[in-house]
């Protein structure tokens, strides 16, 4: 159980055996504060109330840690030539490399300075993919229930599993509601409803009885009210005795209002029919005869819901849902109990109390006391139970003590499953939980093997690779503009595009790959589809398969047509848009937004019309106040401008030679993607730092914080030691402090005040 805070100690000690710097111990005071003031006090000065970036508020280097947020940000900007502004007095490049080196190693030594951080943890509801995952293996259900339910926002690291904007409008409740009868309808199988109303079942009620008949007397209207369990068609069928033979009509009503009108012929006896169509619910159904025509007898009247045989996948899981009370599938309340109490534990993700039980089986008792259909009972039931908070939502107990105190055993099997399977705990997780196994470091390694191998660990390579890299817009919101690419690009193509990242993704972790091939690998996931798209000979068939890369063209995200399709216009390429993507997605570089007063892109002026992109953009940059940014930025894009705006591969663009040249302002060169690639990957700190952040974002469901800096370069570590791979990572944020802990009530407390 104190395997993380172990973890967290032996950082904080390896970390002291480097923390000594050769530089002397007022090197900030000295040689670096003075730089800032001298080139950022005009905006920063520290004693003007309206400066609210408190930069130069910090004396000491010690002062750092309080602000650490402001000084990743000044060394992203100092690395990006975005501050100070271009039309003021600007650093050497000596000084900027300088600083920025020395705030990032200041920040990385420093870390864990305030020891080991676990933080708060909001209730989560489940966001629209978790809840089709754990209606799935609750019920076995592969249907998307939440279809119907509003759009999940994003938050925090970027992913729609934060709690923080997870929300409960009033229309999701009711949409919760019908969901949870969808589901139920959909499992269990009520049995077909059959059945017959005799004179004594109309209303209104009479006081003789009229020889096993009941008279509609003219003008007159008799009822009989109806509860239905599943929304179908229902055969209406009537007995009727005519007084003489004579003909006449008699109207059918339901829910008061016409439905049929029966002709009887010249007959004193005969039998007629309809169907009708009824939803779930109580119903009135009524026989009228209108004012002009005679009274008429009724001998009978029958419902029959007109169903056919169920198919033998939907028996299969109403079986595995009944056979729980035993093989013989009894029909009782002590059948019924044991049926409620596993799914609800199941469905909770823990035991039960005696009392939510109670509650769960009063309801069966109300269903039993009205003469519901045995199966109506159980849905009742498991109906509160699928509208409960405790499966809507993932809560885990408030700590009262202070400090850092683990979570339970049942909470961490709901962390491990929702973070590699985007679902409910099965029963294997359930079962060690239940046997306090789980926190054991040996079973929590057996358990991280067994799950990333299961089928279902597809989920985090889907849900994580599609909002990491955005492509999961991509068909959606990301999609050309008018009819010039119909025969380009399809529906079909866009689904392509998406699922070459998930399976490349899913390729990475389930071989336990570097990270790094995230960047440079020499292979891609294709189908013919994409094959031919792409220009790739070879491939044929729907199924995706690894091909090898020898011409540098795709492998890795840059060669993803998703990712081209993203950072593109609807109707070009945009070097500005992939440069931006690739600073803030591969190496959580923030990119500003563009100062006021900047002049737009006059692409359609008639000189430049028949200039590149590139050249464009050039002329652009001349402006002073766009050149900062667009140094760092623009190279960038201009090294993936082999690419159209569906990523396939272009010597031409506007009919002039691509020109995919780069430098940057360091003075780094290169030309085309692939000697990108490799100028990238001498940053494989940043880009290992900035998927760690992410990732550990994604299994926390929260946003990060300053404090868990500690955590990225405790798990930075590690991974530079075991290759980058991408399963070491896995492992470490299992095992990290965050993951297998939370703050008691007096972190929470303090965290509250500085809010």
């Amino acid at each position: 159980m104190r395997i993380a805070l172990l973890c967290q100690i032996a950082f904080l000690m390896s970390s002291n055996s480097f923390a000594a710097s050769p530089e002397p111990a007022d090197y900030f005071e000295k040689s670096v504060r003075p730089v800032l003031v001298k080139y950022c006090a005009d905006c920063h000065d520290p004693k003007d109330s309206k400066n609210d970036v408190g930069l130069l508020k910090a004396i000491t280097a010690d002062e750092i840690s309080q602000s650490r947020k402001i000084w990743h940000s000044a060394s992203h900007q100092l690395r990006n030539r975005t501050m100070p502004p271009a039309d003021e007095p600007q650093p050497t490049e000596a000084e900027r490399l300088r600083i920025a080196n020395w705030i990032e190693t200041y920040l990385r030594e420093t870390a864990c300075n305030h020891g080991p951080h676990a933080g708060r943890v909001l209730p989560r509801r489940l966001n629209r993919t978790e809840y089709d995952h754990t209606i799935r293996d609750l019920f076995g259900l592969e249907l998307k229930f939440s279809e119907k339910f509003p759009n999940d926002g994003a938050g925090g690291e970027g992913f729609d599993n934060n709690g923080e904007t997870l929300f409960l409008p009033p229309i999701l409740m009711e949409r919760y509601l019908e969901a949870a009868q969808q589901v139920l309808d959909a499992a269990i199988i009520t049995p077909p409803l059959v059945k017959t109303y005799l004179a004594s079942d109309f209303l209104p009620p009479v006081t003789k009885r009229q020889q096993g008949t009941r008279t509609i007397p003219t003008g007159k209207e008799i009822t009989v009210i109806e509860s239905i369990y599943l929304t179908s068609d229902y055969e209406v069928k009537i007995k009727f005795q005519l007084p003489e033979k004579n003909s006449m009509n008699v109207i059918l009503k339901i829910d008061g209002i016409k439905a049929h009108r029966f002709k009887l012929s010249d007959q004193t006896d005969q039998t007629v029919s309809t169907n009708v169509r009824l939803m779930r619910g109580l119903h009135s159904i009524t026989l009228a005869v209108p004012n002009e025509e005679p009274s008429v007898k009724v001998a009978s009247m029958e419902l029959t819901e007109q169903r056919g045989k169920p198919f033998l996948t939907k028996k299969e899981l109403h079986q595995r849902i009944f056979q729980v009370a035993g093989k013989d599938l009894p029909q009782n309340r002590d059948a019924a109990h044991k049926i409620i109490r596993e799914i609800a534990r199941k469905a909770y993700r823990r035991p039960l109390t005696e009392d939510e039980l109670s509650q769960l089986m009063q309801l069966y008792d109300r269903a039993a006391k009205r003469n519901d259909p045995y199966e109506e009972r159980i849905k009742l039931s498991l109906k509160a139970v699928l509208v409960s908070p405790h499966f809507l939502f993932r809560t885990e107990a408030n700590k009262t003590q202070a400090g850092i105190q683990p979570i339970s055993e049942y909470e961490l099997a709901t962390r491990l499953s929702y973070f590699f399977w985007a679902s409910t705990p099965d029963e294997e997780l359930l079962r060690l939980a239940n046997q306090a196994q789980l926190h054991k470091e040996s079973v929590l390694n057996q358990q991280i093997t067994r799950m990333l191998a299961d089928a279902k660990a597809r989920s985090l390579s889907k849900q994580f690779t599609e909002q990491w890299l955005g492509t999961k817009d991509v068909g959606g919101r990301v999609a050309p503009v008018g009819g010039d690419f119909r025969d380009v690009y399809s529906t079909e193509l866009a689904l392509d595009f998406r699922e070459e990242a998930i399976q490349m993704m899913d390729y990475i972790f389930q071989k336990n790959r570097s990270l790094l091939e995230i960047v440079d690998a020499d292979y891609a996931f294709l189908n013919q589809r994409l094959a031919k798209h792409y220009g790739v000979e070879g491939v044929k068939g729907r199924k995706f398969r690894k091909v090898s890369i020898t011409d540098g063209k795709r492998g890795g995200v840059l060669g993803l047509g998703g990712v081209h399709m993203l950072t593109s216009y609807p109707k070009r390429t945009s070097p500005v848009l992939r440069g931006a993507w690739v600073l803030e997605t591969l190496l959580g570089t923030p990119v500003p937004s563009p100062p006021p007063g900047v002049p737009p892109l006059k692409e359609k002026s008639k000189q430049n019309k028949k200039r590149s992109i590139r050249q464009v953009l050039e002329a652009h940059r001349e402006h002073a106040t766009c050149a900062a940014c667009h140094d760092i930025i623009d190279p960038i894009g201009f090294g993936l401008e082999n690419y159209d705006l569906f990523g396939r591969w272009r010597e031409k663009e506007r009919g002039q030679p691509v020109d995919a040249t780069g430098e940057f302002p360091s003075g780094e060169t290169f030309a085309g993607p692939a000697e990108l690639k490799k100028v990238l990957l001498k940053r494989k700190d940043e880009l290992a730092r900035h998927f760690t952040a992410k990732m550990l974002g994604y299994a926390l469901g929260r946003s990060l914080e300053d404090a868990d800096a500690c955590t990225i370069e405790t798990i930075v570590k590690k991974l530079e030691q075991n290759g980058y791979q991408s399963q070491a990572l896995i492992r470490e944020i299992v095992f990290c402090t965050p993951f297998l802990y939370r703050d008691g009530v007096m972190a929470e407390v303090e965290s509250e005040k500085t809010k």
